[in-house]
């Protein structure tokens, strides 16, 4: 079995953690609720989504991730109900060497649109990248007609890089999305490993 590295983030309003098996009914019960909400914005879900054998796979494969450092899969629970979920928020495809960059990726409860938590937990992750991991670059996409999502970001600091046609396949279509980044501005190289002396 994979090691289990335990990562748990905190902001006024949320705690922001890797999910746990325990976790389990309470992910395929906001996977339920926001079926039809998700289903504009993300791919077609797989076969056995809302299943426990399949979520205790995919907690499995994000603790293994993040062990590696190849990637974040958070969930954003409520800080006065910390068992309930409000959203996801994940830092995909970490790149190293002369790139250090991410890209993130998340998704909000229909239930709590609105309210600033979508904001609250990108500043949060945004900060856990570039001062925990010393990411330079954190990237975000979002389709055109995702004015929220846009929002959201420009008020995290994001800045729009460019356009790219037919990026993502959602529901069998191709859609366009809006490319955006936000730089570390207090990036530092990372030391050498030094070589481990043969005896």
């Amino acid at each position: 079995m994979a090691e289990r590295k335990t990562i748990s983030l905190t902001s006024e309003r949320l705690i922001i953690r890797l999910p746990e098996h325990r976790d389990i009914p309470e992910i395929i019960r906001f996977q339920r609720r926001n079926t039809a909400h998700f289903a504009a914005v993300f791919p077609s879900r797989p076969k056995g989504f809302l299943t426990t054998a399949f979520w205790r796979e995919r907690i499995q494969a994000a603790h293994a991730d993040a062990t590696a450092d190849v990637g974040y899969r958070f969930y954003m629970f409520a800080a006065d109900a910390p068992r309930e979920i409000v959203g996801t928020i994940n830092l995909h495809q970490v790149q190293r060497g002369v790139a250090q960059y991410c890209v993130m990726g998340y998704s909000i409860d229909h239930r709590h649109e609105g309210r600033g938590l979508m904001l609250e937990g990108v500043e949060r992750i945004v900060r856990f990248a570039f001062d925990d991991l010393n990411l330079h670059r954190v990237m975000a996409n979002y389709m055109p007609s995702n004015e929220r999502s846009g929002r959201v970001l420009r008020r995290a600091g994001f800045v729009v890089e460019g356009y790219a046609r037919d990026y993502l396949l959602i529901n069998g279509q191709w859609r366009d999305h809006i490319l955006t980044s936000r730089t570390n501005p207090n990036w530092r190289e990372p030391r050498p490993r030094r070589a481990r002396r043969r005896m």
